[in-house]
């Protein structure tokens, strides 16, 4: 009976472990962006044509990347966050070589960072908290010096926190670690610059290759 007893206890310790595993969201996002200029050298179609009017997003539990759609000189950008290396790449349409960072390369300042529990707004047809995340950056080639952002997430989009924890680029390993899930509104500003407001419009849950998430092959990749 104590041996029937043990494997049962077994047998639903290993169930837990396997379901717990598969907690973490794997699928497709796609955003819509919204820009509002603060320099009366940037008009808004500007912004629209260099950064795009949308971006999509694919995630995996150890890895992510980003397509935004622009139409400027250099084309989409694409990038890749692999957070299994600590590394980022980020890639243009338009330029033959992507360039290889390494995680927390820069050096910024942290000014804000809250949890805003009372702050919600709807994305989707479902209300989300929020975070807030400021902090003005220390390298000199950057284009803004303060950047602002407040972070929308719904629970139900989780990511792993702890493969997160040395991805500290913008201080993103602070937001997954109070949210542990995915920003599906994101409200940011780059002091007298430019405003952005990016909303899902739409997420699909579905397994993803891992091919879409090695360079090109066909560019050269400089860090």
């Amino acid at each position: 009976m104590k041996n029937t007893i043990r494997i049962s206890i077994a047998l639903l310790l290993l169930f837990t472990a396997t379901v717990s595993g598969q907690d973490f969201f794997e699928g497709e996002l796609h955003y819509k962006i919204e820009y509002e200029s603060l320099n009366k050298n940037i008009t808004t179609s500007i912004l629209e044509t260099q950064f795009g009017t949308s971006f999509s997003a694919y995630v995996k539990e150890d890895r992510y990347a980003m397509i935004y759609h622009a139409e400027g000189e250099l084309g989409y950008m694409k990038i890749i966050v692999r957070l299994d290396e600590g590394y980022s790449y980020t890639e243009f349409e338009k330029r033959d070589t992507i360039t290889k960072t390494k995680f927390g390369t820069k050096n910024n300042k942290l000014l804000d960072f809250k949890r805003n529990t009372g702050n919600k707004k709807e994305v989707l047809g479902e209300l989300c908290e929020s975070v807030t995340l400021n902090y003005e950056t220390e390298d000199s080639e950057s284009f803004f010096k303060i950047h602002k952002g407040t972070y929308y997430f719904n629970p139900k989009y989780k990511l792993n926190a702890s493969l997160y924890k040395n991805y500290s680029d913008g201080f993103w390993n602070l937001f997954v670690k109070e949210s542990n899930a995915i920003s599906i509104r994101n409200e940011t500003e780059f002091m007298n610059l430019f405003k952005s407001v990016s909303t899902a419009v739409s997420i699909e849950e579905k397994e993803l290759p891992l091919d879409f998430f090695i360079p090109n092959p066909l560019k050269i990749i400089s860090e």
